[in-house]
This record gives structure tokens, C-alpha cells and sequence, in this order.
């Protein structure tokens, strides 16, 4: 079975040659192959099939169907089973509190420290005539957040803290 619209390499770069090997090859195999039509949908042939089904015609060529099946040697990651005695002494995390329960000024703090930089841009963008009180009250309630979050944080270092919390 040749490709009628298949012409020969006029340019006689190696490459060319190359894929006129991998064209015959490939029009080779797909001559000697068995006709897929003789066979239902399922893969194995039916009552009226002239022969079995060749093995591993259902799986790519060069692997090996027996790699798939499952092997004591070859297990994965999630390949174990555990029991209610593996799960003593397991960590399990505290619940954390609800966003908002903290101090109402720091939750305040943070909203305005985000929040001015991310109006001065959409008032950048959409409204660049905005009158100068605006623009100065902005900036200045960004700064003054910040400000406030920067001192809340602790200044000295606890000599047997080394930050892990268990």
C-alpha cells in the first residue's frame, strides 16, 4: 500500500532519506497489519472471527501488557494500607480563628494599608481629575497603615525561639 500523493526527495539532504526509511516502514506495517473492521468495538474478535486477537494489540508497541497488571515489586506512593493504630500520635492543626475575630484595628490597619494603594490606582485609571484632597488623603491613610503595622511587630527576639511552633 503506497500513498499516491507520496514523491520521492529531490533534495538529497540525509534527512530526506531518513524520512523515506520511517514512510516505507510505517506503509509496511500498516500493509501487514490485521484488519481492524474484523473485530467488535470490545477488541476481541467474535464467534466468526478467523483467529485470536493478537497479544497486546490493545496496548502501544514495545510495552509490555504484563507492566500494567499489578506486581508486589512495583508499587507507588499510595500503594499501602493504614489502620486506626498508625494514626496515634498523628499532628492534627488547632482550628484557626474565624477571619475578623482579632483586634478590630489591626483588621482595620490592614484594610487601609491594602486598600488606599488599590483606590490610587483605580483612581489613576478612571478618574484622573480627582480633586488633590483626595489623592493626599489617600496616600497619606496607605502610609499611616503601614506605619501602624510596621510598629505592632516585635521588636527583641526570644533567645530560646527559634520560630518553629509545635
Amino acid at each position: 500500500m503506497t500513498n499516491p500523493f507520496h514523491e520521492p526527495a529531490e533534495s538529497g539532504d540525509s534527512d530526506d532519506a531518513v524520512w523515506e526509511d520511517l514512510v516505507r516502514r510505517l506503509e509496511a506495517d500498516r500493509a501487514t497489519a490485521p484488519d481492524a473492521t474484523d473485530a467488535p468495538p470490545g477488541g476481541s474478535p467474535g464467534p466468526g472471527a478467523a483467529g485470536p486477537a493478537l497479544p497486546g494489540a490493545d496496548t502501544p508497541r514495545g510495552v509490555d501488557p504484563q507492566l500494567f497488571r499489578m506486581h508486589p515489586a512495583l508499587t507507588g506512593p499510595r500503594d499501602y494500607e493504614t489502620s486506626d493504630d498508625d494514626d496515634e500520635g498523628a499532628f492534627v492543626p488547632e482550628v484557626p480563628p474565624a477571619l475578623g475575630s482579632g483586634n478590630p484595628l489591626v483588621n482595620l490597619a490592614w484594610i487601609c494599608a491594602a486598600g488606599a494603594p488599590m483606590a490610587l490606582l483605580l483612581l489613576a485609571i478612571f478618574w484622573r481629575r480627582a480633586p488633590m484632597p483626595l489623592w493626599i488623603g489617600l496616600v497619606v491613610v496607605a502610609v499611616a497603615a503601614a506605619v501602624f503595622l510596621f510598629a505592632r511587630l516585635p521588636r527583641h527576639r526570644q533567645d530560646d525561639d527559634d520560630g518553629a511552633r509545635v
